[in-house]
């Protein structure tokens, strides 16, 4: 330690790593430069007189001054040159990206997580102050919901010859992304394009579907005449725009009001200060190694960008199976459709194109999925059932055989509703389960864990974990997550699960029917 900050190493002194020299310097905690080439060694040795430098990775391996390392040596080094910090003793920063693939990102948190060391990651768009205020509007609800994020990095080079476009550059954008979505990646499609070197993407687009239903898109080119980088977020009540070179973020008051009517109560430029995103970074990291805090860009949160780079680099080289979903010889699935892995779609379904279900679902005999239906994963769907455009169908929804979903409230064959404007939006929750043959009315939600008895007939919203029958459907009663009836006796303040033991707090269930 030094005056009670950590001492610092930094691996790699060159294009990107000189500057992590300047700033841990600036900071001075500074002990060791490791660097292999010899001119570069020399500079550093000119430029910072009372740094240490080597050539040598395990002079600061084996050094009691060194704390923690930086590493901003090639990406294909990242990975062995971590690790052997990690199994040393020392705290980790690891620049962009932490790895190249998923298995030695995983295994480098499993090392670092032994140990009882920090691995943090330099995704350094998260330092910079604009970002931070742009992720506090979005989490604060200033636009809404999120409807679409689109993020561009491109311009004329610099052209890399060991990884392509999207590995070099987009690994910021990607960290900031899955910051704004905060959801899981659903559907990944990436197309990349190659003209300089065989094999090296100069140019990369990505469009990413978030289980949240956010719809991101990423372009990132080294093959661009101009050098822009942007960001726009679109939402249910506003808009945001940010450009990176001019450190300008602006918050628009405008959008389409559900009758298809523009709105618009003007813009205004948010107070954004022009702070040194990589100083903050080593701040941050040195504040997490000297209190023993978990970083804003851990390893988990960089695992997960791997994650994403690994995926669209299979899809694009077509590595991945297309189908790894099982349909019968029998299915329809029309071109569009979007199906996830460990599905299963029995005899004479038919699924329409821009219909989206999830991973490891469960379609029965003659089952019709529409156009623009969204489907969660582990669904069920019995036989007989006609999922129409209009319906939401959350993770672990189960449908029985022959129930009936509707999406037009007034149909004539004479005056068709056959439109996306004329159908009503029906939501059926996580975990909820309908009855054989019940009927339910579109333009209701059906809350969480919620139970529609066979034979119902539903015309409003049914609270979460209650449990309804009849014509119309009434609550008759409440359920557990695991299914089994609650027993709600009076006196007690809270209801037990005679099978699993959950508990729930009685006055919760009063205050959705009181």
């Amino acid at each position: 330690m030094i005056n009670g900050y950590p001492g610092i190493a930094v691996i790699g002194a060159g294009n990107w790593g000189k500057n992590h020299v300047r700033v841990f310097n600036r900071l001075r905690v500074l002990v060791c430069v490791v660097e292999a080439d010899a001119n570069l060694r020399s500079k550093i040795k000119e430029q910072y007189p009372g740094v240490k430098v080597r050539s040598n990775y395990s002079d600061v391996l084996n050094s009691s001054e060194i704390d923690a390392v930086v590493i901003a040596t090639p990406a294909a080094t990242h990975y062995s040159l971590a690790r052997k910090a990690l199994e040393a003793g020392k705290d980790v920063l690891v620049e962009k990206p932490m790895t190249l693939s998923v298995k030695e990102a995983e295994d480098l948190n499993t090392v670092a997580e032994n140990r009882q060391k920090l691995l943090m990651v330099g995704h350094l768009l998260l330092y910079k102050q604009a970002v931070q205020e742009i992720i506090r509007y979005v989490k604060n609800g200033y636009i809404g919901n999120i409807v679409n994020i689109e993020m561009r990095r491109r311009k004329l080079g610099k052209v890399r010859n060991q990884e392509n476009v999207l590995w070099s550059f987009a690994p910021h954008d990607i960290a900031v992304l899955l910051e704004l979505a905060n959801s899981t990646v659903k559907e990944l499609i990436p197309m990349g394009m190659t003209a300089l070197q065989p094999d090296i993407e100069d140019d990369y687009r990505v469009h990413l579907t978030f289980k949240n239903n956010i719809q991101a898109h990423i372009h990132v080119s080294w093959l661009w005449p101009e050098d822009e980088r942007k960001t726009t977020i679109i939402g249910t009540e506003g808009m945001i725009t940010y450009d990176e070179h001019e450190n300008k973020v602006w918050l628009y008051r405008k959008g389409i009001h559900k009758d298809l009517n523009i709105w618009d109560e003007g813009k205004e430029e948010l107070e954004i200060v022009n702070n040194d995103a990589l100083e903050e970074e080593a701040r941050h990291f040195l504040k997490c190694v000297a209190n023993r805090e978990l970083p804003v860009t851990d390893g988990k949160k960089g695992r997960d960008v791997i994650d994403i780079l690994v995926q669209a680099h299979k899809i694009a080289k077509n590595v991945m199976p297309k189908t790894d979903y099982f349909a019968h010889e029998s299915a329809c699935i029309d071109d569009g459709a979007l199906i996830g892995g460990g599905t299963r779609i029995w005899h004479f379904c038919h699924v329409m194109p821009g219909a989206e279900i999830g991973t490891k679902c469960s379609l029965g005999q003659n089952v019709f999925v529409a156009n623009n239906v969204k489907i969660g994963d582990n669904v069920k769907i019995q036989n007989n059932v006609s999922v129409y455009e209009g319906v939401i169908l959350e993770d672990d929804v189960f449908c029985g055989p022959s129930m009936v979903f509707t999406n037009v409230k007034t149909p004539r064959s004479a005056f068709p509703r056959n439109t996306s404007g004329d159908y009503y939006v029906t939501i059926v929750k996580r975990g909820a389960s309908i009855g054989a043959n019940a009927t339910i009315i579109c333009g209701i939600t059906i809350g969480e864990h919620a139970f529609v008895a066979a034979g119902a007939v539903v015309t409003k919203d049914v609270p979460a974990h209650s449990m309804v029958a009849g014509v119309p459907a009434t609550v008759i009663g409440w359920v557990c997550v695991c299914g089994v009836p609650l027993k709600y006796e009076d006196g007690l303040g809270s209801i037990d699960c005679a099978q699993c033991g959950r508990r729930y707090e009685k006055c919760l269930f009063e205050m959705c029917i009181g």
